[in-house]
């Protein structure tokens, strides 16, 4: 019998959780007859899925609709509904001619929908929380859902799993992303400076605002540097033109620079000798992991699911939220001493090679598919 794997992505772009949603199917593919990646919006990750032969089917769910006010969305239902509607019908269609198991990534705007759709369909769902829990009744909502219609529940990071609530927990599991350990190279053979890299989508909730202060404090202790910020573009255009016009107010608009949307942002790796997250709130940052599997030292904020990832004064250094002293002064002491960069990127991707080898998490997802699989084979078998 033919068995399936379906990975839902949230989004169509190349951001964190739909590369994760890629990458799981890249590193099950063997495990599977077929796989798929489940999209509901055009976009970056159609094109790198397309490159690797992963299988693609799409059916937009947002249609221009992202971003708009809530009283706008309200007004514009006439448009919404049946989207979501033939969202459902669509992907219940297929699930039906073609079974197999619905793995959904996030809890984003097509969660419902997507869990819907499985459970009418009766198939096997997982889903991987990628966020920290808000609290609020659609949080409450949205978990009583996931309860409901899924089977499985994998959290990246434990402390992901305790801050959500325990029926979710009840049914669940723990195991961080998957990542391949980059060869080791030689990198910035010409640079005079040390490079300082933020590789994001620029929001406040990235924190932003707390990179540009630690420039500007790196900037007046006389430290020698560049810094690029960006790659992932930003959240907002209002907050591009403040960034941009604080740079140009404390004369840092030199030599620190605003990446915007990159394609890709892989090839910053090979560039960057210090990665930078100043994250308020960030679950299990996707450029730490790759940062790390590249042998670069990270700071970053103490928060979230990072200090499973990051061993403070090991592989790189922890930061308090908010703390615009307390990161200059970590990124100053890997400024002036290469060799300590060295010495953590190389334990970082000794770590890296541990938490996030591919076939760690295979054997981890198969294991909760197998259980899926009792009494009803996702590919029809009995």
């Amino acid at each position: 019998m033919v068995t399936r794997l379906y990975s839902v992505s949230p989004w169509g772009n190349l951001t964190g959780a739909p590369i994760c949603a890629l990458e799981h199917l890249r590193v099950l593919r063997n495990s599977f007859d077929e796989v798929c990646l489940v999209l509901c919006q055009p976009g970056g990750l159609a094109q790198r899925a397309a490159a690797v032969g992963i299988p693609i089917w799409c059916e937009p769910l947002f249609a221009g609709l992202r971003g708009k006010s809530r009283l706008a969305a309200m007004l514009l239902a006439w448009r919404i509904i049946p989207l979501r509607c033939r969202y459902v019908w669509r992907l219940y269609r297929k699930l039906m001619k073609e079974p197999g198991i619905l793995h959904l990534h996030s809890l984003a705007e097509h969660t419902p929908y997507t869990l819907l759709a499985g459970w009418l369909a009766r198939v096997p769902v997982v889903i991987s929380i990628h966020e920290p829990w808000t609290g609020g009744w659609t949080a409450w909502f949205q978990s009583w859902l996931v309860s409901c219609l899924s089977d499985h529940v994998v959290f990246p990071a434990q402390a992901l799993a305790d801050s959500h609530p325990w029926f979710l927990r009840r049914n669940g599991s723990t195991m961080p992303y998957a990542a391949e350990v980059a060869p080791l190279r030689d990198r910035n053979l010409a640079r005079k400076v040390p490079l300082v890299v933020m590789p994001a989508l620029m929001s406040r909730r990235k924190g932003y605002d707390i990179f540009l202060q630690v420039c500007r404090r790196l900037h007046e202790d006389g430290a020698a540097f560049e810094a690029w910020m960006g790659g992932g573009g930003w959240h907002l255009g209002q907050q591009q033109l403040e960034a941009k016009k604080y740079l140009k107010a404390h004369g840092l608009d030199s030599f620190v620079k605003d990446l915007d949307l990159l394609p890709e942002i892989g090839p910053l790796y090979e560039q960057m000798d210090i990665l930078l997250l100043t994250s308020r709130r960030d679950p299990l940052p996707r450029v730490i992991m790759e940062a790390m599997c590249h042998g670069i030292p990270v700071v970053a904020t103490r928060v979230d699911g990072i200090p499973e990832m990051v061993e403070d004064g090991v592989t790189g250094f922890l930061v308090e939220s908010g703390d615009v002293e307390g990161f200059a002064q970590a990124v100053e002491r890997l400024l002036e001493n290469k060799g300590l960069r060295g010495q953590l990127g190389a334990a970082g991707r000794a770590r890296a090679e541990q938490l996030f080898s591919p076939a760690k998490y295979a054997e981890a997802m198969n294991r909760i598919y197998a259980g899926l699989r009792r009494g009803a084979d996702p590919g029809g078998a009995a």
